[in-house]
């Protein structure tokens, strides 16, 4: 067997190729592991880890928090205490998202 896991050409004479058939097979061999390679680490690059995910939920969730305090202050209906309390709870959040 040689280094790319293909049969020798004297230990597969069934397989009627020339050296030259063979030597090119194992190229692409090993041009198309290195494509995949170069594929398999684009993706997992891409995918984010699990900490990622819990850091984006958590973003998220605060985003959240500081758009329904900012409908409150839109509807309006607060007195003087609750809308300092509104803005500071957003003030608070973007401070966070820092």
């Amino acid at each position: 067997m040689s280094e790319y896991d293909l049969p020798d050409l004297e230990d597969a004479p069934w397989l009627s190729l020339s050296k030259e058939e063979i030597e090119d097979l194992r190229k692409q061999k090993q041009q198309l592991t290195e494509y995949g390679k170069e594929k398999l680490k684009k993706l997992m690059n891409k995918q984010p880890t699990h900490e990622e995910m819990l850091d984006i939920a958590e973003r998220r969730e605060l985003i959240n928090e500081a758009l329904e305090e900012l409908n409150a202050i839109v509807l309006g209906g607060q007195n003087t205490r609750e809308f300092y309390l509104s803005v500071s709870h957003i003030r608070n959040v973007l401070e966070r998202l820092k």
